[in-house]
């Protein structure tokens, strides 16, 4: 008995590895622009004559980047593991039924690894 598992189209992955690569060129840059923005606050804060409230409101801006530079890592490797299932050919298969995911769903969040059900 084939174990064999549903997949999209070769053409259906190309549209697909497509988004992905868009999206990933996308939080590629804006990492990096968040990274090279936070350096040069840290520069600016190291040479600067500023006072406890606007030294605060650094800090907490900081906390802020930090998070969204974290969420952007999570979404790099999350990109970058959907690539590796395109490769391996389990892209696009629901890890929980086996069945695919809907393309709906994949074309909104290409990083799903799990179908949801519609809303009826």
């Amino acid at each position: 008995m084939s174990n064999q598992t549903q997949q999209y189209t070769p053409a259906k992955l190309i549209k697909f590895k497509d988004l992905i690569e868009g999206n990933l060129q996308e939080t590629t840059e804006e990492l990096n622009s968040l990274l090279t923005n936070q350096k040069d606050q840290k520069e600016y804060i190291a040479g600067a004559q500023v006072d406890f409230n606007q030294n605060s409101k650094h800090f907490q801006q900081q906390a802020k980047n930090q998070q969204l530079i974290r969420r952007l890592e999570d979404k790099l490797k999350e990109l970058e593991a959907a690539l590796k299932r395109i490769e391996d050919g389990t892209y696009g298969v629901c890890e929980r039924t086996g069945k695919l995911i809907r393309e709906e769903r994949l074309m909104v969040m290409p990083t799903a690894r799990f179908d949801i059900l519609p809303i009826t």
